[in-house]
């Protein structure tokens, strides 16, 4: 886990501005490279491969850029122009959408074993369980800033 010190008393936008940078950035860049080598893992181990890791990389992809979409045009605007308490109704949408990527994980890791490729399996597998392990940790740590420390000051 990430020290977070740094941003408990940085001024709002360059709290949002490292988001953006340092996580939105990431995750973009992450699911481009996820994405097709699921793809090929999927078609090469067809069998063997769990069934439902493509298709649910797919839906948390769609489901995160729609989230951060959301939080850079409407929600980060909001927060670097001083809502403070008028941003409480976003806020709790933008925490519900985290509930939902965070159970999203939780099945991802159930699917895999807890991202551990079987004895034997191939380079792609391997790397394509190293990627998803560095988005969940990732994740959990962009997570963790918004929900514990950008949210609540943003309402206090």
């Amino acid at each position: 886990m990430t020290d977070f010190t740094l941003w408990q008393q940085a001024p709002f936008d360059a709290v949002t501005g490292h988001i953006l940078s340092r996580y939105h950035d990431t995750h973009r860049r992450q699911f481009a490279e996820l994405i097709p080598l699921a793809e090929k893992v999927a078609t090469v181990h067809e069998g063997t491969f769990p069934a439902e890791v493509l298709p649910l990389l797919q839906h948390m992809q769609a489901e995160l850029f729609s989230h951060m979409m959301k939080e850079e045009q409407v929600l980060f605007p909001m927060i670097n122009q001083g809502a403070g308490r008028g941003a409480a109704m976003p806020i709790r949408m933008m925490m519900h959408e985290h509930d939902q990527h965070e159970a999203a994980v939780s099945r991802l890791l159930e699917l895999t074993g807890n991202l551990q490729a079987p004895e034997g399996a191939c380079g792609s597998w391997q790397r394509l369980y190293a990627l998803i392990r560095e988005l969940v940790d990732d994740l959990n740590d962009h997570i963790v800033l918004e929900n514990e420390i950008l949210f609540p000051r943003v309402l206090a």
